[in-house]
């Protein structure tokens, strides 16, 4: 028994280190890190399983859509707007005439 606990540990340890190569390239992390002393593997996972309780609970939900439906695909059309190609621009135009669509249907 021992000796599966002592395996479970390790790969923990492994799991552990490969995120935190992964979370150093995000600076808010450190940041969060300095500010609150927590290790960034414990804000992520511990943020993720709020987030996914909130959800479970329907806490947010709307907001979530909300997010995903509209505020999203708003910050890519203006860079769509923003860019030389000209593709990008009919894709979220399309987007927008079908968002609207649904939204005045419901």
């Amino acid at each position: 028994m021992d000796a599966a606990m002592e395996s479970a540990k390790v790969s923990a340890k492994e799991v552990q280190g490969k995120l935190r190569v992964k979370f150093d390239k995000v600076p808010v992390l450190q940041q969060a890190e300095d500010i609150t002393k927590v290790p960034k593997e414990f804000l992520v996972l511990g943020g993720g399983a709020l987030s996914l309780i909130l959800l479970f609970f329907g806490i947010g939900a709307g907001s979530l859509c909300s997010i995903v439906g509209f505020v999203y695909p708003a910050f890519k059309s203006f860079e769509a707007i923003e860019s030389q190609v000209r593709g990008d621009d009919t894709q979220w135009l399309i987007y927008w005439t079908v968002y609207a669509f649904f939204s005045v249907i419901e």
